[in-house]
């Protein structure tokens, strides 16, 4: 599912995009996670220190691979996001193959095989197709049966299982294959070969119809304003995830973070103070004296272009960002060590927190905002507070915006980001808005289909399949009531 700011903002379309990348993307660097979560370099394995299932299929690729024999591993664990191990094949001390398979369900994830030669011709249907099934019934027997298969414009053989006539989301394998019939790539989705029992898939025949939908699409929509460099519109926004469960109309996650995501309208205190930077020595006396980040007697150097100048520590885990000598953000990594367990921090203290460190920074005409919180069940550590201005009411959506990260466990601000531009000259009229009502069944004239998903509940991945619809998330034009492709 693309988002509406990924739509309408390609990655590093704008200097103030590679700030606010630079300012909220994790610091860079290689790093394993043990099982307390401690941070350290991932010791190489023995071959018979993998697991059983893993074990065998990693025999399974060396049946598949002979060439794998001839090899030697270097096998690593990684248990940052799941338990994988990680299997880097060498011959004459040049990378042969890759493997990441998962290490409690042994599930292979990705292979990767270099051929060493440059191939740009895709085999015919009929040899991809054949390639592709002697490796997956190599991989995974009678299972291979569970999956409809099919060939991406690209050459790719895509396996997607399907139940009661159903997608299965994110239960699929991706194979390339090259002009001579080889296998040199596949990928496998987060769910694949979850669940293999039928009896687990709810029927398509208790799912609500598609016309009582609109009753549970209407509230996740918000009226706002969207503004680029070209024009301002008014649309209706969806705040869902995409899917609806087909019995209950409960919106459902597939992905661990979530966020309080409707848009709230809160007024704030301005204060009219301007932070003002021309060097290095007074970049780190503000990073310290004013947003109280110790750089334990590092310093920061600029880096200056024509829109912002960039100060950062010679580990860059210290950023301090200013735009015409005003300074517009920071963040700090080594501020925020991570921590394991729940946050400490209780969403309404995180925005008091967020509230109280802007106001001071804001302009006399800037007294209402619109806020929404995000927090990530699998990062404890970061709370994101996004803040953008009320305009007649409404809030005006991409472009501006001020950007508060918090620590969840200590309460400390660790990153800020704003950029509030002068609003824009004209705007839509929103008395002439279509009702919210239409824009819910203007939704629903879009492709509505049956899925079965594993959504998260409480910061935990479901072991059965939900039916679901899988509804279209792209805004509606308020004034036309066309909806965006």
């Amino acid at each position: 599912m693309t988002s509406t700011f990924q739509r309408r903002y390609p990655v590093l379309a704008s200097s103030a995009l590679l700030t606010a990348t630079l300012l909220l993307s994790p610091a860079s660097g290689t790093v394993m996670a043990n099982q307390t979560g401690n941070q350290q370099a991932a010791a190489p394995l023995q071959e018979n220190q993998l697991s059983e299932k893993a074990k065998r299929t990693e025999q399974k690729l060396q049946m598949l691979f002979p060439a794998l024999d001839d090899t030697s591993r270097q096998i690593t664990l990684e248990t940052k996001d799941q338990p994988v191990y990680k299997i880097r094949y060498e011959k004459n001390n040049e990378i042969f193959a890759r493997a990441d398979i998962h290490a409690e369900t042994g599930n292979l994830l990705t292979f990767y095989w270099d051929s060493k030669v440059q191939d740009f011709e895709n085999p015919d249907d009929k040899l991809a197709y054949k390639s592709a099934d002697t490796f997956m019934k190599g991989l995974i027997g009678e299972l291979r049966s569970l999956y409809k298969v099919t060939r991406a414009p690209v050459g790719d053989v895509i396996y997607s299982r399907y139940v009661n006539g159903i997608e299965v989301v994110g239960d699929e394998f991706r194979l390339s294959v090259n002009s001579a019939g080889q296998v040199t790539h596949v990928s496998a989705e987060d769910n694949t070969l979850t669940n293999i029992n039928p009896a687990d898939f709810l029927p398509p025949a208790q799912a609500m119809k598609k016309d009582q939908l609109s009753h549970f699409i209407a509230p996740s929509l918000q009226l706002m304003y969207t503004h680029d460099e070209n024009q301002t519109d008014l649309v209706y926004s969806s705040v869902d995830s995409g899917y609806i469960d087909a019995v209950t109309g409960a919106k459902l996650l597939t992905i661990r973070q979530y966020g309080n995501w409707r848009w709230k309208p809160i007024s704030l205190t301005p204060g009219g103070k301007v932070l003002k930077v021309t060097n290095e020595q007074e970049a780190v006396r503000i990073y310290e004296s004013e947003f109280g980040m110790s750089l334990k007697g590092s310093t920061l150097n600029g880096f200056h272009n024509e829109m912002e100048s960039i100060y950062f520590s010679p580990d860059e885990k210290e950023l301090l960002v200013a735009k015409d000598g005003d300074v517009i953000g920071f963040t700090s990594y080594s501020n925020a060590p991570p921590q394991k367990g729940k946050a400490t921090w209780s969403e309404k203290q995180v925005l008091e927190k967020a509230v109280q460190f802007m106001q001071p920074y804001l302009k006399q005409e800037e007294k209402e905002f619109y806020y929404i919180l995000n927090t990530d069940e699998e990062n404890p550590n970061k709370y994101e507070v996004k803040f953008v201005p009320s305009v007649e009411g409404l809030p005006l959506v991409y472009g501006r915006c001020i950007v508060i990260r918090v620590n969840g466990f200590t309460g400390k601000i660790i990153g800020y980001f704003q950029v509030l531009d002068q609003k824009p000259a004209k705007l839509p009229d929103k008395r002439k808005a279509i009702s919210i009502d239409a824009a819910a069944k203007a939704l629903l004239a879009k492709p509505t289909e049956l899925r079965y998903i594993y959504p998260f509940i409480n910061g935990e991945k479901l072991a059965k399949p939900v039916l679901v619809y899988s509804i279209n998330v792209n805004d509606i034009n308020a004034l036309t009531g066309k909806v965006e492709e």
